[in-house]
């Protein structure tokens, strides 16, 4: 398990991805904007960075759901 001073420290960071949360509308590192839809930057043993995401169309609805590693939705490199 993840020790409470291990979060703080990676979240005080600021560590690319930290900030995505479910529900959340975001940009896409490929110019789209995806509606995070499932996923956590904590896996049970460290940091997973896994999310699930549905992007918006032109016409407002949700297209088909994707998935990967997370990225900083203010354009930071994720390392």
């Amino acid at each position: 398990m993840i020790t409470n001073w291990v979060r703080e420290i990676v979240e005080e960071s600021g560590f690319p991805g930290a900030t995505l949360k479910i529900g959340a509308v975001v940009q896409h590192p490929d110019g789209r904007k995806v509606k995070i839809t499932g996923g956590a930057f904590w896996g049970t043993y460290g940091v997973s960075n896994f999310w699930y995401w549905r992007p918006i169309l032109a016409n407002g609805e949700l297209g088909p759901e994707e998935h990967g590693y997370g990225w900083d939705p203010n354009g930071r490199a994720v390392l």
